[in-house]
């Protein structure tokens, strides 16, 4: 039969109970700035009844758990979005830089300089004994070689820096999955023993955020809280164990892979995520530029060079002479392009005449022409239009990327605002519950002070 202690039991209980609550918001309250935090909040329920011949008799309050207020839900709405964003940022941010480079439209872009140096050969076959109009043809030819050097140097510099960035940012994904098993292992051994590891919990959801930025992670965690990551079907974090990844060139152009150093250097692919955009810029991007901006050398060398080659030029010296047979460029691409020394040396041997004669300018308006001719993807395109497209694919790229992490940042931080409704700490709140949980104690000490009382009663009854 219950008796004036069972009265003090229950006061026991409401006071633990409620200096648990008081605590919980206190440290909430101590928390609301800390990055990725989650609000806590104590359960409460009923103890066990004693049961009695005519019904149950309440036996006060229990703490049941410390719960974690989190939407499981709006984590995994949050890390797809951030995949996603955390690559068009990266080609965004990386293609903005190489437009800058290839400067479109501009005065010294290349398709702005091949146009006016076709238009000097156009000018030399109306007048093919000019030697001004031949030195300006020079020093037009030699800006025209110097920036598209200039260009595949920019653009190789760009490709260098995304291999530096590309290490540090694989640098920083093996240590946040080592982190990840590392708080595997703890929150195991903090909830083996029927505990809540909530503090724990936060820190690795905050790491799995991180990490979601630079890959298209997916997880899962089984009864023990133990978390495991993959990517593209292979796996990161299993338990207290992680498997870094390296990454490698290969091939003559240096392209990156992606490689899990456990998995005897299997090979990933990775498409999203922000080094899955590093990589895309680095291997396809960038390299398909330089590439171009190579064809579009080669092939201006090879076609300028082979009519020069059929003409003439100036005749000097006793008696006169013509030079012939002579090419306009060396070189055999973007990087290696140069005047020939035989034309900047001296401009007589421009040639473009082709028999010689005076006033014949066939050679020089047989070059001036290639402006027009179709020499490119089965002669479809010419010069300029190849190169158009070039400067046309880049734009819609940069668009594209623009327009994707303009929208994924918007769902990104609307879903942010979502978890912070739901996960995030208010002042308001904690601070009546503090006041609540201060009352509730004041009201259980009480209790004790009136079930003292009613002892002392008893005892001078005695």
């Amino acid at each position: 039969m219950p008796g004036i202690f069972q009265s003090l039991d229950i006061a026991r209980r409401a006071i633990w109970a409620n200096r648990l609550g008081l605590d919980v918001a206190s440290h909430n309250i101590a928390n609301v700035n800390t990055p990725g935090y989650s609000r806590q909040r104590v359960q409460l329920q009923s103890a066990r009844p004693l049961n009695l011949v005519k019904g149950q008799l309440g036996l006060g309050v229990k703490a049941d758990q410390i719960e974690r207020i989190r939407s499981q839900l709006l984590d995994l709405q949050y890390r797809r979005a951030s995949h996603t964003f955390g690559r068009a940022e990266i080609e965004e941010n990386v293609l903005l830089q190489v437009e800058t480079v290839i400067q479109e439209p501009a005065e010294n872009s290349i398709g702005n300089l091949i146009t006016e140096f076709f238009s000097e050969f156009s000018r030399l076959s109306s007048e093919p004994e000019n030697t001004t109009i031949r030195n300006t043809l020079v020093q037009k030819a030699t800006t025209l070689v110097e920036t598209f050097r200039g260009k595949y140097e920019s653009l190789s510099e760009i490709q260098k820096s995304l291999r530096q960035d590309g290490q540090s940012m694989v640098n920083q994904i093996n240590e946040l999955i080592r982190q990840i098993a590392e708080l595997n292992a703890q929150i195991s051994g903090a909830e083996g023993t029927g505990g809540q590891a909530n503090d724990l919990r936060d820190q690795r959801d905050l790491l799995l955020d991180k990490l979601s930025e630079y890959l298209d992670i997916r997880y899962v965690e089984n009864d023990r809280g133990i978390m495991t990551v993959s990517v593209e079907g292979m796996m990161l974090v299993g338990g207290d164990k992680y498997k870094p990844l390296t990454l490698e060139s290969y091939n003559d152009n240096g392209n990156l892979k992606l490689r899990i150093r456990s998995n005897e250097g299997q090979e990933i692919t990775i498409r999203n995520g922000r080094l899955g955009g590093l990589l895309n810029l680095h291997n396809n991007t960038i390299q398909k530029l330089l590439d171009d901006l190579n064809t579009l050398a080669r092939n201006l060398i090879d076609e300028v060079n082979r009519i020069h080659r059929k003409g003439k030029g100036l005749p000097v010296g006793d008696p006169p002479q013509s030079a012939t047979g002579l090419n306009f460029f060396t070189g055999t691409d973007a990087r290696s392009i140069e005047i020939s020394p035989d034309i900047a040396n001296n401009v007589a041997n421009i040639a473009a005449s082709l028999d010689g004669s005076v006033g014949n300018g066939e050679v020089a308006l047989a070059i001036a022409n290639l402006r027009n001719k179709k020499i490119f993807n089965g002669r479809t395109e010419t010069l300029n239009d190849f190169y158009s497209t070039m400067v046309t694919t880049l734009g819609t790229e940069i668009q594209v990327a623009q327009d994707t992490r303009f929208n994924q940042q918007l769902l990104r931080d609307q879903i942010e605002n979502q978890r912070e409704s739901v996960s995030g700490v208010s002042l308001d709140e904690e601070m009546t519950n503090l006041i609540k949980y201060q009352r509730a104690l004041e009201a259980a000490a009480k209790i004790v002070r009136v079930v003292d009382e009613v002892l002392e009663t008893v005892i001078q009854m005695g």
